[in-house]
This record gives C-alpha cells, sequence and structure tokens, in this order.
C-alpha cells in the first residue's frame, strides 16, 4: 500500500530549510577537505585548491540563501522576486538529486522532500496573476484516475468517457465543459510531453503522484504549473482519486 506519507504547512519549509543546510555542510566538508588534502602537495596545486574552494562555497552559498530567502517568503505569502521561478527551476534539477540522497541517509521518506518541491512550486505560481484564456488551459492527470474495471478507453478520446460517476473522470469532464479549458488522460510522460507540444497551453494543472509530479516539473520549463497531488487510497497507479476542489482553485487561478 501507498502510505502517502508527506509533509504539509510549515513542516514543508522547515524540512526544505534542514536539508538545505545540510547540503551546504557537506559541500564545505568535501570542498575544505580537498583543500586540506592538497595543503602538503605542491603550493601551486595547493594554491589553485585554495582559490576552487572559495569559489565554490561563495557559489553554494549565494545560491543556497538565494532559495532559502524565497522559501521564506513563500512561507509567509510575501511578494517574491521575479527571478525566483527561474531559481525553483534550477534548484529543481541541481538541489533535488542532492536532496533525495540526503533524505535517504537520513531516512526521509522521499514524498516529504517532493511534496516540499511541489507545495514551493504551487506557491510560486499562485503567487503571480495570471490572465490566461480558457482554451490555453490544460489539465493532465494519469490514467489510474479512471477505474481499473472500466472497459472504455478514455486516453485517446475522453469522450469515450460514460460518465457514470464511479470516478473522476466524470467530474474532471464537468470541469473541462464549465470552464472550457482542456482535459486530458495520460498513459505515461512521453504521452504528457507530446501532448503539451501538440496543444501549446499557457498554463497546466498537473494530477499525479509527487514522483511524477516532480519529473512533469523538470521536464517542462517556462510554463507555470499547479502540482495537484492524487489520493491513493487502494495503493500506487489503480484506482486514485483527486481533490475536485483543488484542481477548480487552480484552473480559476488561470482564467481572466
Amino acid at each position: 500500500m501507498d502510505t502517502q506519507k508527506t509533509v504539509k504547512g510549515d513542516n514543508v519549509y522547515k524540512k526544505f530549510i534542514f536539508l538545505l543546510s545540510i547540503m551546504f555542510g557537506l559541500i564545505t566538508a568535501i570542498t575544505v577537505g580537498l583543500m586540506l588534502f592538497t595543503r602538503g602537495e605542491n603550493q601551486y596545486f595547493y594554491k589553485i585548491a585554495f582559490s576552487a574552494t572559495i569559489i565554490v562555497l561563495t557559489i553554494a552559498a549565494i545560491v543556497l540563501l538565494a532559495i532559502i530567502y524565497i522559501v521564506i517568503r513563500l512561507w509567509y505569502n510575501y511578494p517574491i522576486p521575479k527571478f525566483s521561478r527561474k531559481l525553483l527551476e534550477i534548484s529543481i534539477t541541481l538541489v533535488y538529486p542532492i536532496m533525495i540522497f540526503l533524505g535517504k541517509l537520513l531516512k526521509y521518506n522521499k514524498n516529504i522532500i517532493r511534496a516540499a518541491f511541489t507545495e514551493l512550486n504551487n506557491k510560486l505560481v499562485l503567487s503571480n496573476e495570471y490572465n490566461i484564456e480558457p482554451k490555453n488551459i490544460l489539465i493532465l492527470t494519469p490514467h489510474c484516475i479512471q477505474k481499473s474495471f472500466c472497459p472504455h478507453k478514455i486516453t485517446t478520446d475522453i469522450r469515450n468517457c460514460k460518465r457514470c460517476g464511479k470516478c473522476n473522470v466524470d467530474n474532471l469532464i464537468g470541469l473541462e465543459d464549465k470552464y472550457g479549458v482542456n482535459f486530458r488522460v495520460m498513459t505515461g510522460g512521453t504521452l504528457a510531453r507530446k501532448t503539451i507540444k501538440d496543444l501549446k497551453p499557457k498554463a497546466i494543472v498537473a494530477i499525479a503522484c509527487e514522483r511524477d509530479l516532480i519529473s512533469g516539473l523538470q521536464d517542462v520549463k517556462g510554463l507555470p504549473i499547479i502540482a495537484v497531488t492524487n489520493n491513493r487510497p487502494e495503493g500506487p497507479c489503480v484506482n486514485t482519486s483527486v481533490d475536485l476542489n483543488k484542481v477548480e482553485k487552480a484552473i480559476k487561478h488561470f482564467l481572466p
């Protein structure tokens, strides 16, 4: 069974800052250690190692402080600088794998770290104002949102759904009709990327598990994405559901 262990609210930010601090400590220890390792060697190499250590630690400190600055501003719902989204994208690409590794060493559930990144992304997107036409908003969800016993294939055409109400596909089609947005059901990341390329949306509401949401945030650059974690009462990838209020709130945030 998928226990869906995540953290909410203030704990997201506390865990995130804690792991960032540990990461910076490790970078400091490694770089200083390498510098000291060359101390007894040729003075030329020692000077190079010393200069490299200063440069690495300076860059790491700047990035760390900038990310913590953004996290704290998001924490207290303060306005966010324009460079924040780009920095968050960089942190997802570069910092996230390191934090996953550290989390594993500290025996953190990976979903705690994934939840922190998706929560920060959502806070950042929600802190901005948008004026996007409904036709340019795309709702993406994995096929496990459909009941496993359902014989009707909806990944090629959601209108094949008979709208029996036994899963959330019926409700999501209702949101598509109500707001005029696009709704698609995906079988995987490859199809999701193709759909985004074909439809060229200006905003995305992504519904998935924490792992797939992070993967999507890494793949899709330059588009505002609100990530909505699905519910998995029967375990991963089968008969999942979603909080429709969160999905509708995300749609309304992007609309004029």
